[in-house]
């Protein structure tokens, strides 16, 4: 008897519940990874629960507030196209740095490295790792990218999935772990891409590593560094020399040095400084990964520089290589 009542209770369960949900399922678009992945979180996945993080932001400051979905005009704004399948409006107010990340008039995510802005709810006041493991949970250690899972466990940045979205935080390792930057976006504008790398034009990732360094220099107490031409022409062409020649280093294989290359370019120095990444997807990355080596973070927060050229080339396979050149006049 029991058996049977059971078997009654099973049945009339999926043919309320189960039934309806799997005919909601598209078996003709069903071979499609993406769509697969996406049925599954609508209809299947338990809906993240925001709750502890909107109780976090509620006791945060927040002067700019960005919010996912929502209508976006660029205007004036400078544009630098992403890695991603939209491209950032720059908003660069000293200590209030965002980039929104945008596609066909909506924002689909952004960056910033203030505590005073806030993305799609998320802010980073008062947060170190500890205390992001208490409120997002465990960190992944993939990403899905087209038909690829991309490996994301990385000492200097964790990345959460919120079911409809992707948050990365970045860390000082060199300040007891605070984060520092925070990067926040609709997870299609990552399974859009199916390749390593979606490199921009190298002019925009260039221009990105200078804004980012002037806005960490904002955060940390320091002046932003001014636009040098010359200085730039001499960071490309070292990025351009590694990449065409396959190496990484700070000489050229003919013995050239930094020296050599700025007063090639006749720069006017009294200081100078070399930073050199190799490999990150962009120049979010490359900036973060350089300001925690300790060898690269003293010219990125050198109060001596006065003004700074950035240059981005791509090499085998479109590996980026990032230059930056710190001088004093």
């Amino acid at each position: 008897m029991f058996k049977k009542a059971f078997m009654f209770v099973f049945l009339y369960i999926i043919a309320v519940f189960l039934v309806p949900v799997f005919q909601s399922y598209d078996f003709k678009t069903g071979l499609n990874a993406e769509y697969a992945k996406s049925w599954l979180e609508t209809n299947v996945y338990p809906d993240y629960d925001r709750s502890i993080i909107h109780q976090v932001n509620s006791t945060q400051t927040q002067e700019v507030e960005i919010n996912l979905d929502e209508s976006y005009e660029a205007g004036n704004k400078e544009v630098l196209d992403s890695e991603y399948a939209g491209d950032f409006a720059v908003e660069d107010e000293p200590g209030l740095f965002r980039l929104v990340l945008i596609q066909e008039g909506k924002v689909v995510g952004g960056y910033t490295n203030s505590d005073d802005v806030s993305i799609a709810d998320i802010n980073i006041e008062n947060l170190d790792r500890q205390k992001v493991g208490e409120v997002y949970g465990e960190s992944e250690d993939f990403i899905v990218k087209g038909w690829k899972r991309l490996r994301v466990n990385d000492e200097e940045f964790e990345v959460f999935d919120l079911q409809d979205t992707y948050v990365y935080f970045f860390y000082d390792l060199h300040e007891e772990d605070k984060v520092n930057g925070l990067l926040v976006m609709d997870k299609e504008q990552v399974s859009a891409i199916d390749t390593l790398y979606n490199n921009p034009p190298a002019r925009d990732n260039s221009r990105l590593n200078h804004l980012v360094v002037n806005a960490s220099r904002i955060e940390y107490g320091l002046e932003p560094l001014e636009y040098d031409e010359k200085t730039a022409e001499t960071a490309i062409g070292h990025s351009r020399d590694m990449a065409k020649n396959d190496y990484f280093q700070h000489d050229s294989p003919d013995g050239g040095t930094l020296k050599d290359r700025i007063e090639s370019n006749d720069v006017e120095y009294r200081m100078a400084g070399e930073n050199i990444a190799m490999g990150h997807t962009s120049a979010l990355f490359a900036h973060h990964s350089l300001l925690n080596s300790p060898d690269h973070r003293v010219n990125v927060l050198s109060s001596d520089f006065t003004h700074l050229g950035t240059g981005t080339a791509y090499g085998k396979k479109e590996a980026p290589y990032y230059t930056e050149n710190y001088i004093k006049r």
